[in-house]
């Protein structure tokens, strides 16, 4: 079973009316999880605010990353390899060291800033990263101790934080 699944094959290209066409490519379905090194703190707090801060959390989700070419002279297959390095670069860093996410948000938008400049053919990036939550499991009733080695996906409700970010249009002065 593939984890990624290269939409580059078979990516719409739509062809308006009017205009040139306009293709898009991205990767579905990567699921990715980290237990060390993801907090989610910094956050604007207000009378509605239920979540703590958390320093030390897994960080688990699905990438859906999709984006759109600014031109057609493209290799389609670099570009793609480029951003799916980005996306697993900013999620995971250095195998020596990792690199620390303060929040889902943070992580996706780092991977949009990672991407549009790296790779200049790409206008826009949309990305979608549902919260899938695992939890440790209380061992204790076995008189077993989990020191944080043992986790439970939970499949209850979960956010599903989403980001678009766009070239800046060139002024027409």
């Amino acid at each position: 079973q593939k984890i990624l699944l290269h939409l580059c094959s078979s990516s719409p290209i739509l062809l308006p009316e009017t205009g040139p066409p306009v293709i898009h490519s991205g990767i579905k379905d990567l699921k990715v999880l980290k237990t060390t090194q993801s907090g989610f703190e910094g956050f604007i707090k207000d009378q509605f605010t239920t979540l703590p801060e958390v320093k030390d959390r897994c960080f688990a989700t699905q990438v859906y990353c999709k984006w759109r070419y600014q031109r057609r002279d493209v290799d389609f297959e670099a570009t793609w390899g480029t951003v799916r390095d980005i996306v697993l670069k900013k999620f995971a860093g250095p195998y020596d060291k990792g690199e620390y996410s303060p929040s889902v948000q943070k992580t996706l938008y780092d991977i949009q800033v990672m991407s549009l400049n790296q790779v200049p053919e790409i206008e826009e990036m949309e990305i979608s990263l549902p919260n899938i939550h695992y939890f440790n499991i209380d061992m204790s009733k076995m008189g077993l101790i989990n020191k944080e080695e043992v986790l439970l996906p939970l499949d209850n409700p979960y956010g599903k934080i989403t980001g678009t970010v766009k070239r800046k249009l060139a002024s027409r002065l």
